[in-house]
């Protein structure tokens, strides 16, 4: 949606805009009433206001991309050096220290601050433009004597590009909604299956499975209250069948 947004604002919206202070016409000869009507009908360029806005959008995306790219080669990095310093000539085993990098959190907060852009600059839009362009606009400030009307060139075309902007603007919002939902939604499944599978290990390992574990230790619910047994054996599922 950012990138059909940037596209019809440089190709539809910079044509379409880009005579409108000249073809803005008020039926005066009063010096400087036309400008002041003028600033008062638009007091931003168009334009530049959807640039800033589909810019700022997309700002959270590339603060994101970057987060990602720093921590997985910080990762890499110390994946490597670890491999370097160890004593075996092999690789073996390290498969099973790599961790899954968790980027929930990131993610969850790019996409509060993609809403929170999109509702502030939806409620700017509203505030300064409007939703349809008007034919006609009515101008009473100094220095026109009187009220003044003024005419706006291709005013159905430019509500056109308007409600475009806004059917745009209203589903983007939609769509990161459903995604900051799912977010939460995928985040409660995760950390309730993180805890279940730590309860299932302190089970196993409270079973008898190694000499040194405590008969009356508590379940840990965190993996830094976990006991590691490395004297434990790893007994296969084929092998106690066979000692039986």
């Amino acid at each position: 949606m950012i990138l059909l947004r940037l596209v019809m604002v440089v190709l539809a919206g910079y044509p379409l805009y880009q005579d409108e202070q000249e073809r803005f016409i008020c039926n005066t000869l009063q010096p400087g009433c036309s400008n002041v009507c003028y600033d008062i009908f638009s007091p931003m360029s168009h334009m530049r206001y959807w640039l800033i806005q589909t810019l700022m959008v997309f700002l959270p995306y590339c603060l994101f991309s970057v987060h990602v790219i720093h921590k997985v080669l910080a990762y890499m990095g110390n994946t490597n050096d670890q491999c370097r310093k160890s004593s075996s000539s092999t690789y073996h085993g390290v498969g099973l220290q790599m961790e899954i990098l968790d980027f929930s959190w990131a993610y969850l907060v790019h996409v509060l601050l993609r809403i929170c852009l999109e509702v502030g600059f939806d409620a700017g839009q509203y505030f300064l433009f409007g939703i349809i362009v008007p034919s006609r606009f009515s101008c009473s400030h100094s220095p026109c004597t009187s009220s003044v009307d003024c005419y706006i060139s291709r005013p159905t075309e430019k509500s056109l590009m308007m409600i475009f902007i806004w059917g745009t603007g209203i589903i983007s919002l939609i769509l990161s909604l459903v995604d900051l939902i799912g977010v939460c939604h995928r985040r409660r499944r995760s950390d309730k299956l993180k805890k279940q599978l730590l309860l299932l290990e302190n089970d196993s390992l409270k079973g008898g499975c190694c000499s040194d574990t405590p008969p009356h230790a508590k379940l840990a619910v965190t993996p830094d209250q976990m006991i590691v047994y490395p004297d434990c054996p790893l007994t296969q599922p084929g092998e106690k069948k066979r000692a039986s």
